[in-house]
């Protein structure tokens, strides 16, 4: 399951919210300063619709994460389960 931890600070009510509005997505009440956003199935979250500028869109991980980084890029964040990674040609993991 794959989850993300994110300061409770408002800059990322964004990411929060975009969290709530998924279907199979979880938030957790704010606990010692942390939310955490978890999943059965992967993150994905897209910068422009949780309302970040670039800076704050790669700090929003600042918290810690468990799980693997798929995809990163300029608008769009996948996360999923080690467990599940999917296979890319070449990987020798």
């Amino acid at each position: 399951m794959p989850k993300i931890h994110v300061i409770d600070v408002p800059e990322f009510a964004g990411l929060i919210n975009s969290a709530r509005a998924q279907d199979g997505v979880s938030v957790t009440a704010a606990q010692c300063g942390y939310f955490t956003i978890s999943s059965d199935s992967e993150l994905r979250f897209d910068r422009k619709e949780c309302g970040f500028k670039p800076a704050l869109w790669y700090s929003c991980l600042s918290g810690g994460l468990d799980g693997e980084i798929v995809e990163y890029g300029r608008d769009i964040l996948r996360i999923v389960d080690r467990k599940k990674r999917p296979q890319i040609a070449g990987d020798r993991h």
